[in-house]
């Protein structure tokens, strides 16, 4: 039996050359990751090489992580430091059609317009807000309109009213 090594040793060199060399690995990948696309292609779907694709996918993401961090950094230059909500009058800011306008330093995620707010047993309903430069920075100007008792409330929001200002 001694002749039968060298042909049983010879049938497993492929597989060896294939998984065990850095060659082989590289014809493997590009082997497997050809015939996918073929197929791929075959049926009507483009498809990346996944290791490009992987590399472009995170780049892409990487570069609008960047991109989102640097736009909050410029907009949180514009509205300068960020202070307590006020209340002003409608007219002193041009709105109309608002009973009170709340002015904030940053952005109420949560205040969609329709959103409700509770504010201690009186109920506001947050029109579409407007942004507005000020001497001190940009400001978020929401638009408060009363509710009545009567209205159907789908989202509301907690909110303690700073003091509204005397009426002129």
């Amino acid at each position: 039996m001694p002749g039968t090594m060298p042909i049983s040793s010879m049938v497993a060199t492929p597989f060896a050359f294939a998984l065990g060399t850095p060659l082989g690995l590289l014809a493997t990948y590009l082997t497997v990751t050809g015939l996918f696309r073929s197929v791929a292609a075959a049926v009507g779907e483009a498809r990346p090489d996944p290791v490009a694709g992987l590399l472009a996918w995170g780049w892409r993401r990487s570069a609008r992580g960047r991109r989102v961090l640097r736009d909050a950094r410029d907009r949180e230059a514009m509205e300068g430091p960020e202070v307590g909500d006020r209340i002003v009058l409608p007219a002193r800011v041009g709105i109309e059609g608002a009973d009170l306008v709340v002015v904030a330093s940053r952005r109420k995620p949560s205040w969609t317009p329709g959103t409700v707010l509770d504010c201690e047993g009186r109920w506001f309903r947050v029109g579409d807000a407007v942004e507005r430069p000020f001497a001190v920075g940009l400001r978020t100007l929401y638009p408060l309109t009363e509710t009545k008792e009567a209205e159907v409330f789908r989202r509301v929001v907690p909110y303690v009213l700073p003091p509204v200002p005397p009426t002129d």
